[in-house]
């Protein structure tokens, strides 16, 4: 057993919480709408579910508004139905061949809110990552064949690594935290 190996197993458990949270905080919204708001929305298109994305334009008009131009103009319907069941906070309006969203402005309250939904995310990020150390930690200490020197070696890297990933994910919230509170 080498560190390398370890170092490169707690890697690949963290780095899809990192990818996670920069995910999580594309959804949150800033003062600009960001389409990554659609990405968990599906369509009943042709009998089966289809993102969002793939049956439709998704066009930012301006920083409060984005227009939905269907590729089949038959999609409008579902599209609506699907928008107003989902959680975004607007209500669609459906023109000729296409659907317009209008966002109300963010208040100082669903700025504060929004920073509190980031920092629960920071939470869980922080949490994933402590679990994948916890996972390798398990793996080592197990381990018989191995000396106390060894083991204090592979705490001390193991350690030097969680931290490298929390201030990863702590300067994510920051650079988020930052954008939400911007007017």
């Amino acid at each position: 057993m080498d560190w390398g190996t370890l170092k490169n197993e707690f890697e690949q458990k963290v780095k899809p919480s990192i990818i996670w949270i920069e995910n999580e905080y594309d959804k949150i919204r800033t003062g600009r709408v960001n389409l990554a708001i659609f990405d968990n929305i599906r369509i009943d298109a042709y009998g089966e579910k289809s993102p969002l994305k793939q049956i439709a334009n998704l066009q930012i008009v301006d920083a409060r508004q984005v227009v939905i131009k269907p590729y089949d103009k038959e999609l409008c319907k579902p599209i609506m139905t699907e928008l107003n069941n989902s959680n975004i906070g607007v209500t669609p309006q459906l023109n000729i061949d296409s659907i317009r969203l209008l966002f109300p402005p963010i208040t100082e309250e669903n700025r504060k809110q929004n920073v509190k939904k980031a920092k629960e995310i920071l939470e869980q990020t922080k949490i994933k990552i402590r679990n994948a150390r916890q996972d390798i930690q398990a793996k080592y200490k197990k381990n018989s064949e191995l000396s106390d020197d060894t083991i204090k070696y592979f705490e001390d890297e193991l350690n030097k690594a969680t931290k490298q990933f929390n201030a990863t994910a702590e300067a994510l919230y920051q650079k988020k935290e930052k954008e939400l509170l911007q007017i």
